[in-house]
């Protein structure tokens, strides 16, 4: 049985983000929640995310620039899940400027963005495993 990778979710609401990780809690997903760039970056040293679940439209933080920060510090492991009151169309090129995994609209509910984190999770587990060296002889 493999494990979840941790989830660090961004959005410049802080409920907004709090809630999101209570429900990904509430699946026995480990998740942590930032609403500045500053707190984003303290959290993904602590955690070291397999996932990063951020809003697209925050005014103080540079989407970019999160996503880039976080493949770095993640060594390039890290899946991207964009989500956003937005759909596909009006933020179809910012999705592909930040090489995100995928897209979902918050409209959907929170129940809705759980499930694909979910499946987002199984994603990144299964890239890592074809990616993590191979056991010593022994």
């Amino acid at each position: 049985m493999s494990i979840s990778p941790a989830i660090l979710v961004v959005d410049d609401s802080p409920f907004a983000a709090r809630a999101l990780v209570h429900v990904l809690e509430s699946r026995g997903l480990r998740a942590r929640a930032a609403s500045t760039m500053a707190e984003a970056m303290k959290i993904c040293a602590e955690l070291h995310p397999g996932v990063l679940v951020t809003d697209v439209c925050m005014p103080d933080i540079d989407l970019l620039d999160l996503c880039r920060r976080v493949r770095v510090a993640t060594g390039g492991r890290a899946g991207v899940l964009l989500f956003s009151a937005h759909s596909l169309q009006e933020i179809g090129d910012i999705l592909a400027a930040t090489e995100g995994d995928a897209f979902i609209e918050k409209r959907q509910g929170a129940a809705a963005v759980a499930d694909r984190v979910e499946a987002l999770c199984a994603e990144v587990a299964k890239r890592s495993s074809r990616h993590s060296p191979a056991p010593a002889p022994g």
